[in-house]
C-alpha cells in the first residue's frame, strides 16, 4: 500500500505566552462555521485541510498541555477537553483528528526524559503525535539505542503528527519474544516513519486522519523508549520523569481515564452539534397529521425531544469536565505527599467517562429519528453524519469495551477491604 505524502509549513510563532482558559476555548469556538463548511471536504480527503491546521497552530491549540518550558501554555486536561469540545461541535472528524494527535504531548512531557523532550519538542516546540497502545510492532537493542518495526493501524491524527508513539514487543537481539512479555513505549520522529493511504471506507469519522503508520526498521535512540506499561503501573508517589522535570502534578497522571475522555470530549461536541442541527431543521419543516398545522418547533412532541436532549447533553458534558478535574485532583493528591493516585481511580474515571460518551450518543440518536428521513438520513445531510461518526466510538475499542473495563473496576475495588 503506497504511502501518504501530507505538507506543513513551519508553526508560526505565538503571538502571546498567556492566555485564559477561557479565550483558548473562544478560539476553538470561532472556527466552528469554518469546520462546518469543510465536513465534506474534510471527509473526502481523509483529514483536515492544511488552511485548518495552519490555523491551529496559529491559535496555539496545540500548545494547550504542553510545558511551558517547551513553549507551551501548561494548561489543564479541563481545558484541552473544552477546546476538543467545540473543534467536534464544528466537525467531528476534525475533532477526533485534532484531538487524538494534541493529546499525546500529555505522555511525551510525562513519561519520557529531559533530553527526549529536548529533542522531540526541538527549536520550535511544534509536538504532534499520533498514538496506539496495541503493541503492533517490536523494538530491539541495537548498537546505538532500539530498532523498531512494525505496522500500528488506527493511527488517529497521524497526517500532521511530527512523531509516533506506540508500543511495541520487547524482542532480543535475534528477534525472540521477551520470555516475560516485556512490552516498551517508543517515540518515532516522522523521518523515520511512513504515513499509509489506507483510511478509506469506513461508516464513519472518514475525515479523522486515522491512517495506519508503519515502521521499517528505525534506529530510535535508547531514550526515546520506556520500559513497562504506562497505563497501568504509573507510580505518581514516585513522581514520573516530566513531574520532576516540569513541578507540575498535570505531567504525574495515569491515563486510562485520560484516554476515556478524549472520546468523551469529543461525544459531547457531536452531542451538540446534532442539538445544533435539530433545531434549525424543527424551526424550518412544518408537521405532517395527525399534528396541527404549522412548524414542528411549536409542537409539543418536536419541543420534548429538544429539551431531553439539551439536559443529556449538559450532563454528558459536565461528567467529562468533572471527570477531568477529578483527574487534575487525586494527581495533585499524589504528587503532593498524599494517597498515590490508585489504578481503581484511574478506572473510576474511565468508567465516568464511558458513561459521558453514552449520554451524549443516545442524544445524536434521538434527535437523528426525530428528525425525519428526508432531513436526517440522506447522504451528506449533517444528522447523517453525526450518527455516522457517534457510532465509530460505539465500534471502537475504547467504546466497546466499556463492559469490559467496568468488571477490571469492580475487580479492583472488590480486591480492597471493603464498606466500612
Amino acid at each position: 500500500m503506497p504511502g501518504l505524502t501530507v505538507s506543513s509549513r513551519p508553526a508560526a510563532p505565538l503571538s502571546e505566552t498567556s492566555p485564559s482558559p477561557d479565550e483558548m476555548v473562544a478560539r476553538a469556538a470561532s472556527m466552528r462555521e469554518l469546520l462546518r463548511a469543510e465536513q465534506q471536504a474534510t471527509e473526502e480527503r481523509s483529514f483536515y485541510s492544511e488552511e485548518i491546521h495552519d490555523r491551529f497552530k496559529q491559535l496555539g491549540l496545540y500548545r494547550i498541555m504542553q510545558p511551558k518550558m517547551f513553549g507551551g501554555y501548561e494548561m489543564s486536561v479541563e481545558t484541552f477537553y473544552r477546546v476538543v469540545m467545540e473543534i467536534a461541535r464544528g466537525c467531528p472528524s476534525t475533532g477526533w483528528c485534532f484531538c487524538l494527535g494534541s493529546a499525546h504531548v500529555l505522555q511525551l512531557a510525562s513519561h519520557f526524559g529531559e533530553q527526549a523532550q529536548r529533542e522531540a519538542f526541538g527549536d520550535s516546540g511544534e509536538f504532534i503525535a499520533a498514538a496506539r497502545d496495541l503493541p503492533a510492532g517490536t523494538v530491539r537493542p541495537v548498537a546505538g539505542g532500539y530498532e523498531v518495526s512494525g505496522t500500528w493501524n488506527y493511527c488517529s491524527g497521524a497526517p500532521y503528527s511530527t512523531h509516533f508513539i506506540g508500543v511495541a514487543k520487547l524482542v532480543d537481539a535475534q528477534g525472540n519474544p521477551d520470555p516475560d512479555g516485556e512490552r516498551r513505549l517508543v517515540m518515532i520522529p516522522r523521518a523515520d516513519w511512513t504515513l499509509m493511504d489506507d483510511w478509506r471506507g469506513l461508516l464513519g469519522m472518514r475525515g479523522s486522519g486515522s491512517h495506519s503508520i508503519k515502521v521499517d526498521k528505525a534506529i530510535i535512540p535508547e531514550h526515546f523508549v520506556v520500559a513497562g506499561d504506562v497505563l497501568e503501573t504509573v507510580d505518581t508517589e514516585a513522581g514520573t520523569p516530566g513531574f520532576h522535570l516540569h513541578g507540575n502534578a498535570l505531567y504525574n497522571g495515569r491515563n486510562l481515564g485520560f484516554f476515556h475522555g478524549e472520546f468523551a470530549a469529543i461525544l459531547s461536541g457531536i452531542a451538540h452539534a446534532a442539538i445544533d442541527e435539530y433545531d434549525t431543521i424543527i424551526r424550518l419543516t412544518r408537521t405532517v397529521p395527525p399534528l396541527s398545522p404549522g412548524f414542528k418547533a411549536e409542537a409539543a412532541d418536536y419541543q420534548r425531544p429538544l429539551g431531553i436532549a439539551l439536559g443529556q447533553a449538559a450532563a454528558a458534558r459536565e461528567a467529562a469536565l468533572g471527570g477531568s478535574r477529578l483527574l487534575a485532583q487525586v494527581s495533585e493528591r499524589g504528587s503532593n505527599g498524599g494517597e498515590p493516585f490508585s489504578l481503581e481511580e484511574d478506572l473510576l474515571i474511565e468508567g465516568l467517562q464511558a458513561q459521558s460518551a453514552r449520554l451524549s450518543y443516545e442524544v445524536v440518536e434521538m434527535l437523528v429519528r426525530m428528525s425525519g428521513s428526508s432531513n436526517a438520513v440522506r447522504n451528506g445531510r449533517r444528522m447523517e453524519r453525526y450518527l455516522r461518526d457517534a457510532s465509530v466510538y460505539r465500534s471502537h475499542a475504547q467504546g466497546s469495551f466499556v463492559e469490559i473495563m467496568a468488571t477490571e473496576l469492580a475487580k479492583v475495588h472488590l480486591a480492597g477491604p471493603g464498606p466500612n
